[in-house]
């Protein structure tokens, strides 16, 4: 009964293996035979209420179906922060887009003041790739996205 449970487990695992199943992650680089892309934004963030740049805003690249409040670790190219100009770049690799969305988070509370969460579009739709394959890689876009303005919270009294 051993020897076929183990020969069943190594047919199973050749089976997948040959068909391409993995366990996915969202940063996980993609496999042999699936089309992908490389997508950078990049922007300034500035207070709404007077053009000041925002310090320390967080930057997410990410797809439209992921939520602002998701708990994502900080090391990945397509998280970061703004910095003292307000200024961020993101890099996301995975499966060609036309849109993609910019979330900012204002996730040090008063330290700058306090400003509502926001979603931008990074539209590269007529974007144009450089450095593809030719094969399943489109290549790399970027999209300048300028100047943000983020609005400040309203402050309860």
């Amino acid at each position: 009964m051993a020897r076929i449970s183990k020969i069943y487990r190594i047919l199973i695992s050749a089976l997948l293996a040959l068909l391409g199943f993995s366990c996915g992650r969202r940063d996980q680089v993609n496999e042999y035979g699936t089309p992908s892309a490389t997508y950078k934004a990049k922007g300034v963030v500035v207070s709404e209420a007077d053009n000041s740049p925002i310090e320390n805003i967080r930057a997410v690249l990410n797809y439209e179906d992921w939520p602002m409040d998701i708990d994502i670790q900080d090391t990945h190219p397509w998280v970061g922060h703004t910095d003292s100009k307000g200024f961020f770049s993101l890099e996301l690799h995975g499966f060609p887009r036309q849109k993609l969305y910019v979330e900012l988070i204002d996730v040090d509370g008063e330290a700058n003041g306090s400003f509502a969460g926001m979603k931008v579009e990074a539209d590269f739709t007529n974007a144009t790739f450089t450095g593809g394959s030719g094969h399943w890689y489109e290549g790399e876009a970027e999209i300048d996205l300028k100047t943000i303005k983020m609005k400040p919270e309203d402050k309860p009294e």
